[in-house]
């Protein structure tokens, strides 16, 4: 009886796919297309206006009590933006504080937190702006001020949880946005909130 040659090729197969040692592969991430940068003016029924992304989606809050409470979506990056304005009320030391407390919640997993002044003569617009490093939950905090009538805090945050890795190109693009928000700020004195 003659040997069959399934079981012969099968061998041979085998002893020919054993070459060398495997390598692992590294680990790596899914390819990040971003939107191209482009703004337009955003004017809220609220006292400030400003350039947004136009890849942004302003949605109120729908609070009757906090009229100019707004989230900023960026629903191609799975991330939002909560925008609190509030009038100054000779408060203006506690709402700064308040804001530098969010920032300082972040400083256990930070691994480091660089702080951005923001000083706009002509436009009244002065504060701080905070990039956050690290797996931290709001990569990006900011408060602006004129100093006597207007605050705006704003925080970013991302709808996935926090790899700093991962989500650095996207992070950085949202910086970006967000500066050019509060570069682009100005505000609107004759409404009320």
């Amino acid at each position: 009886m003659s040997p069959r040659p399934e079981p012969l090729l099968l061998a041979a197969l085998l002893l020919a796919a054993c070459t060398g040692d495997p390598v692992p592969k590294p680990r790596g991430y899914f390819r990040i297309d971003l939107p191209e940068q482009a703004y337009e003016r955003w004017e809220p029924p609220c006292p400030f206006a400003a350039e947004v992304p136009v890849y942004a989606r302003p949605l109120g809050t729908a609070r009757s009590d906090r009229p100019c409470w707004w989230n900023l979506t960026f629903p191609g990056q799975r991330a939002i933006v909560h925008l609190t304005y509030q009038r100054v009320n000779n408060d203006l030391l506690d709402l700064v504080n308040e804001a530098q407390g969010y920032k300082a919640r972040h400083e256990v997993k930070a691994d480091r937190i660089r702080t951005e002044r923001v000083m706009n003569d002509t436009a009244r617009v002065y504060g701080n702006l905070y990039a956050i490093e690290g797996d931290v939950a709001s990569p990006f905090v900011f408060y602006v001020t004129d100093s006597t009538r207007h605050f705006l805090y704003g925080s970013l945050y991302f709808s996935a949880r926090p790899n700093a890795d991962s989500l650095a190109p996207v992070t950085e693009r949202l910086r970006a946005d967000l500066r050019h928000f509060v570069g682009t700020l100005r505000w609107r004195d004759t409404l009320t909130p």
